[in-house]
C-alpha cells in the first residue's frame, strides 16, 4: 500500500511540473485547483500530532518547488523537531507567497503558527494564524478554500486554548464545525468535536462536552449512561487503521476523562480500557501513554471512593509488575495498583506534557499512600522536566499541581493543621488516613520542601501565567501565594494577595476560582479576629458556590477535587462563624439555617453529579407554619467540637438555638455503636436505650420544653453527616421511659426547600404494587438476594385497604412492564417489596426487578413515566425492603437521593434489611392507618408511620417490640 501511494505521490509530482511548463494563467489556475483537490486526500493519511486531548493536523496544500520543503516540515514536525519544522515552514510561505499563491500560503502559515504553540511562541503563532486567516478570506469561496478556512480555525482554537481563552478556542471550533458541516467532512469534524468537548470541559461544561463526544463517537446512550453492550458494539465497528481510528483512540479518552468527572467511573474506566486496547493495535504510542494517564487518573478516583467505605487499612505496595490494564479490582489497594502501573506506563511517553502529568500524578498517589522511599525517587526527576515544558496554559497548572503535591507532602509528614489553615490543604483528603504502606517509613529531610520552596514554584507560575496574559491561571496562582503565605505566617501579605486574586477574577466569570479565595479570605480574617470581615467573606463563598450548583467539578481536574475536602468544609466553617456565642441573633441564625439547606443540597448535587433538583427557599417558614397538626423542624450540624442546634416552631417567626457541647469524636463514637446494635436482632432493648438515651440527651432535651409548649405533635429533622443513619424512633428519655415515636411522628427530609407541601388528604388514592419473593441472583452485579416469603401477603394486605391498584409480583415483575404501567396510568402511590440498597456510590444504589437491577440515576425516568401530561405525580414510593450500605457513613444520601430523585413528594424506606413478617405485618398496619385512621380519611403521612410503629412496639404478645422490628422504617420528604 505504502509503495502504491509513494509511486502516485511521484507521479503526481511529475504531473505538477508538466503542468506549470508554458502554461496560460487561465489553464494554471483551474488545473492548480484540480492539484489542491488531490493534494489534499492524500492528506488524510498524516497521522495527527497533537498533545493532549486537542487534536489538529497538520494541513497538506502543496503545488511545484514548495512541495519538498512541505514534506520536509511535514517530517521535522511529525518527529518533534519543532525549531526546525517551523523554519521550513516559514520558507514555505515564503516560497508559495513569491508565487501569488495565497491559499497555499496560509495553508504553510496555520501550520507555522501549530508548530510555534508546540514552541510556547504565542506571538509568534498569533501573528501566523491571523496573517493565514486573512489571506484565506481573500480567495474564492471554493471547496478547498472553505476547508483550509476550518483547518486554520481548528488550529486558532488550539492556540487559545494554550493560552487559556477556553471560551474565545470553543467559539472558534463551532465556527470550524459550521464549514465542516457544510462542506460534508465528516472526518474532520469529528477532530473538531473532540477539541470542542475540551474546551467545554476547561469551561466546566462537562455534561454538554459528554453529549458531544458520544454524537462524535455515533455512541448511543440513555441520560449519559452507557451500557456494556452500546459499548461492545461500537468497539466492533471501530476502524482499525488510518487517521479515523486514532481520533477514535482520541474520543474514547476524552469521553472516559468527562465520565469520570461527572461521576460514571465505572463507564469512565471501561471506555479507557477500550481507547488504550484500540491504541494498542495501532501502534498509537502518543495516544497510548495518553490513554494510560487517563486510565491512572480513572482508577486513582475509585480508589479513592472505595477508602472511604472500607472499615480495615489495606497494606499498599508497588511493583513494577503490576499491570494497568487489570481484572475486577475490588479494593483500594488494588485500584492505587492499578493506578500506578498505568502512570508508569505513560511516563513512557514521548510528549513531555503527558509525561509531567504521569509524574504528577503518581507522584499525588505516593503521598497519600506514604510511599515514601518511592517518593524519594520520583520527587528530584519532576522540576527538571517541568523546566522543559514551553510556556503554556497546560505548564502553568502542571507548576501549580506540582505546589499542591508539596504542599500535601508537607501536610503527611507533618498532619497537625489547625481549621485555621489555608484552604490549600484541604486538597490533600484523608485519604492516606485508611491507608497502610509496608514500603520506607521515613523521608529525607533534604526532600521535604520548605514553604518559601513552594512559593518559587507558584511565583513561576504566576510570572507565566502573566507573560500568557492567562487571567484565570494568574488568579489561581495569585491565591495559592496567598495560602503559602498564610502558612508562613505572614498573615497581611498572604491577604494581600488573596484580595489581588480575587480583584482579578472578578473582571471575569470564574466562580470556581472565586470561592477558594473568598473562603481563604475568610480563614484569613478569622485568625485576625476581623468576625465581620470573615462572615462577609463566607457569605460571598457560599454564594458563590450556590451560584456555581452544575459546575462544582470546574475546579482544574489536575487538582484533586473531592465533596468533603473542597465545598462541605466552606457551609461548615460558616455556620461555625455564625453560631459562635457573641454572634448568635436572629438574622444569623437564619442565615446559618439557609446555609445548612445550601450544604444539604449541595450534598445531593455532588451526589449525582448534576444539580436535577428545583430548589425554593422561599416555602421553608410558610410549610412548617401551616402545617397541620403542628410541626417543628430541628437543624443539626455537627463541628469538631460541638453538635449545634437550631429550631423552627410553628407561628414563631424566631428561631431558637441550642449548642450541646459533644466533640465529632464522642458523637461518632456513640452513634456508630448504635447502628451496630440496632442492626442485629439479638439485641434487647435496653442494650438500644443505654445508647439512644444519649444521643437523646444531646440532640431533643435541649428543646424539650419549647417542643411541649408550642403542642408540637410532627418533629421534622434535618439531619448532618452520621446522624442521618440512625432512625429518630429510638431515640430514648430516660425521665419518661419513652421512645422518641411514643412523644411524637417523625420525618427526615434533605432539606425544607426540597418540599411540596401538598397534603396526601387533596387526591384520590392508588396504587402500583411490586414485589418479589422468590431467590434471585445477578452475576454481573454480584448480587444474591434471598427470598421474601412474606411479600405476597404484604400486597394483599394493601389491596384489601387500596382498592384501586396493580400488581405485579416475581416474573410480572419486569423493569419494562412496571415502566409501561407507570407510563399508561396515574398512580399516587408506588410500593415496591423488593431488595435495595443504599450507596454513597449512586452505582451501587440500586432497587431489584426480576430481570434488572434499577440504578438511582435510572429511577427518575422510570417513575416519572408519562408524568409530562398529568396533573398528579406520585405521592408515596414506598421500599419496604432496603437496606444501607454496611460501614458505609454517607450510605443514607442514597435514601435522601432516591426520594428526590424518584419526583415523589414522600418516600418511606427502611434503613436496615428487616425479618419480613414483621415488615407485612407493619405494611398492613401503615395502610390501615393512612386510609382509615379510625374513621378519619387520610390522616397524614407521619402520623400513619407513627401508629405503625407503635402498633408493632405495642404488640400484645410482644413479639415485635425490639428496635429491630419497628425502628427502620423512615419517612423522607412531605410529611403532610
Amino acid at each position: 500500500m505504502s509503495f502504491k501511494l509513494s509511486n502516485l505521490f511521484q507521479r503526481l509530482q511529475n504531473l505538477v511540473k508538466r503542468l506549470y511548463t508554458k502554461r496560460s494563467p487561465k489553464v494554471s489556475k483551474r488545473r492548480s485547483l484540480i492539484l489542491l483537490i488531490l493534494l489534499f486526500v492524500l492528506s488524510l493519511s498524516i497521522p495527527l500530532v497533537a498533545h493532549q486531548i486537542s487534536a489538529s493536523t497538520v494541513i497538506v496544500q502543496t503545488q511545484q518547488n514548495p512541495l519538498q520543503l512541505v514534506e520536509q516540515a511535514k517530517k521535522l514536525y511529525t518527529t518533534g523537531q519543532f525549531e526546525q519544522a517551523a523554519l521550513v515552514w516559514q520558507q514555505t510561505a515564503e516560497a508559495f507567497a513569491a508565487q501569488g499563491d495565497k491559499l497555499n500560503q496560509a495553508m504553510a502559515l496555520s501550520n507555522l503558527s501549530l508548530t510555534q504553540q508546540q514552541l510556547g511562541k504565542w506571538d509568534e503563532a498569533k501573528q501566523a494564524i491571523a496573517t493565514s486567516l486573512k489571506l484565506v478570506e481573500t480567495q474564492e469561496k471554493t471547496p478547498a478554500q472553505r476547508r483550509i478556512q476550518a483547518q486554520t480555525f481548528d488550529i486558532q482554537g488550539q492556540l487559545q486554548l494554550g493560552v487559556g481563552r477556553s471560551q474565545a478556542a470553543l467559539k472558534t471550533w463551532q465556527q470550524a464545525a459550521d464549514i465542516y458541516k457544510n462542506i460534508g467532512n465528516k472526518q474532520e469534524l469529528i477532530q473538531n468535536q473532540i477539541n470542542q468537548a475540551q474546551a467545554m470541559q476547561e469551561l466546566g461544561l462537562y455534561r454538554r462536552a459528554c453529549e458531544t463526544l458520544l454524537a462524535a463517537l455515533e455512541l448511543e446512550h440513555q441520560n449519559l449512561i452507557i451500557s456494556k453492550q452500546q459499548l461492545q458494539s461500537l468497539t466492533a465497528k471501530l476502524s482499525k487503521t488510518g487517521k479515523l481510528a486514532s481520533l477514535q483512540v482520541l474520543g474514547l479518552r476524552s469521553l472516559g476523562d468527562v465520565l469520570r468527572v461527572i461521576g460514571n467511573k465505572e463507564q469512565s474506566q471501561l471506555v479507557l480500557t477500550a481507547s488504550v486496547k484500540l491504541a494498542q493495535q495501532l501502534g498509537d504510542t502518543q495516544n497510548l501513554a495518553a490513554s494510560y494517564l487517563s486510565l491512572g487518573n480513572t482508577a486513582l478516583s475509585l480508589g479513592n471512593q472505595k477508602v472511604q467505605t472500607e472499615t480495615i487499612p489495606t497494606p499498599i505496595t508497588f511493583t513494577s509488575s503490576q499491570d494497568c490494564i487489570a481484572g475486577a479490582n475490588n479494593t483500594a489497594a488494588e485500584l492505587y495498583q492499578q493506578a500506578a502501573a498505568c502512570y508508569h506506563q505513560a511516563e513512557l511517553s514521548t510528549d513531555a506534557n503527558t509525561r509531567t502529568n504521569a509524574e504528577l500524578n503518581l507522584l499525588s498517589l505516593l503521598i497519600q499512600t506514604q510511599q515514601w522511599s518511592d517518593i524519594s525517587t520520583l520527587l528530584p526527576k519532576i522540576q527538571p522536566q517541568l523546566n522543559k515544558l514551553p510556556i503554556s496554559h497546560k505548564a502553568i497548572y502542571a507548576q501549580i499541581n506540582l505546589a499542591q503535591n508539596l504542599i500535601c507532602l508537607k501536610s503527611a509528614v507533618n498532619p497537625e493543621a489547625s481549621q485555621l489553615s489555608s484552604p490549600l490543604l484541604q486538597q490533600c483528603g484523608a485519604t492516606q488516613e485508611k491507608t497502610t504502606n509496608t514500603g520506607g517509613n521515613t523521608l529525607q529531610p533534604a526532600l521535604i520542601p520548605a514553604w518559601e520552596d513552594v512559593a518559587k514554584i507558584v511565583t513561576i507560575a504566576r510570572n507565566q501565567a502573566q507573560a500568557l496574559q492567562d487571567k484565570s491561571a494568574e488568579a489561581y496562582a495569585l491565591g495559592y501565594l496567598g495560602g503559602v503565605n498564610q502558612e508562613i505566617g505572614k498573615i497581611p501579605k498572604a491577604q494581600r494577595l488573596t484580595e489581588q486574586a480575587l480583584q482579578l477574577v472578578s473582571a471575569f466569570d470564574a466562580p470556581h476560582i472565586a470561592y477558594r479565595w473568598q473562603w481563604q479570605l475568610g480563614r484569613l480574617r478569622r485568625i485576625q479576629e476581623n468576625q465581620q470581615g470573615a462572615i462577609a467573606a463566607y457569605t460571598a463563598a457560599v454564594e458563590t458556590l450556590k451560584s456555581l450548583r452544575k459546575d462544582l467539578t470546574v475546579i482544574n481536574p489536575e487538582v484533586q477535587y473531592t465533596f468533603r475536602d473542597s465545598v462541605g468544609p466552606v457551609y461548615r466553617e460558616f455556620v461555625d462563624l455564625l453560631l459562635q456565642a457573641n454572634n448568635s441573633n436572629q438574622k444569623n441564625l437564619k442565615q446559618a439555617r439557609d446555609a445548612i439547606e445550601a450544604l444539604q443540597l449541595a450534598e445531593l448535587d455532588d451526589y449525582f453529579r448534576d444539580a436535577c433538583i428545583e430548589a425554593k427557599p422561599q416555602q421553608i417558614d410558610r410549610v412548617v407554619d401551616r402545617a397541620t397538626p403542628a410541626a417543628a423542624v430541628l437543624y443539626t450540624i455537627t463541628l469538631p467540637d460541638r453538635l449545634e442546634l437550631i429550631l423552627k416552631l410553628p407561628g414563631q417567626e424566631n428561631l431558637e438555638h441550642y449548642t450541646t457541647t459533644v466533640t465529632q469524636a464522642q458523637l461518632q463514637d456513640n452513634l456508630t455503636q448504635l447502628i451496630e446494635r440496632l442492626d442485629d436482632k439479638t439485641r434487647f432493648a435496653d442494650e438500644i436505650q443505654e445508647l439512644s438515651q444519649q444521643t437523646y440527651e444531646w440532640l431533643i432535651k435541649p428543646a424539650q420544653n419549647k417542643l411541649v409548649d408550642s403542642k408540637v405533635k410532627t418533629l421534622v429533622f434535618v439531619l448532618d453527616g452520621l446522624l442521618r443513619n440512625i432512625p429518630m424512633a429510638v431515640l430514648y428519655d430516660r425521665a419518661s421511659q419513652e421512645y422518641l415515636v411514643q412523644k411524637y411522628a417523625l420525618v427526615i427530609t434533605p432539606g425544607l426547600q426540597l418540599i411540596s407541601p401538598r397534603p396526601l388528604a387533596d387526591v384520590r388514592l392508588s396504587a402500583m404494587l411490586a414485589g418479589m419473593s422468590k431467590p434471585r441472583s445477578f452475576p454481573d452485579e454480584n448480587q444474591l438476594f434471598s427470598n421474601l416469603n412474606f411479600v405476597p401477603d404484604e400486597l394483599k394486605k394493601i389491596q384489601k385497604e387500596v382498592p384501586n391498584n396493580e400488581k405485579l409480583l416475581d416474573r410480572d415483575f419486569l423493569k419494562a412492564t412496571l415502566q409501561e404501567h407507570l407510563a399508561n396510568a396515574k398512580y399516587t402511590i408506588v410500593h415496591l417489596a423488593t431488595h435495595g440498597e443504599f450507596n454513597s456510590d449512586p452505582e451501587k444504589t440500586f432497587i431489584a426487578t426480576w430481570d434488572h437491577l434499577i440504578k438511582i440515576k435510572d429511577l427518575d425516568s422510570l417513575l416519572r413515566a408519562g408524568q409530562t401530561n398529568q396533573p398528579i405525580s406520585i405521592e408515596l414510593l414506598v421500599l419496604s425492603a432496603c437496606k444501607t450500605a454496611t460501614g458505609d457513613s454517607r450510605a443514607t444520601l442514597g435514601l435522601a437521593g432516591v426520594a428526590v430523585r424518584a419526583g415523589a413528594r414522600s418516600t418511606l424506606a427502611s434503613l436496615w434489611s428487616v425479618n419480613d413478617e414483621s415488615t407485612s405485618e407493619f405494611m398492613g398496619e401503615f395502610y390501615r392507618e393512612l386510609v382509615h385512621a379510625n374513621g378519619r380519611k387520610n390522616i397524614n403521612k407521619a402520623e400513619a408511620l407513627q401508629q405503625a410503629q407503635l402498633a408493632l412496639l405495642k404488640n400484645p404478645n410482644k413479639k415485635w417490640e425490639r428496635p429491630y422490628y419497628w425502628a427502620p422504617f423512615v419517612l423522607v420528604g412531605n410529611w403532610l
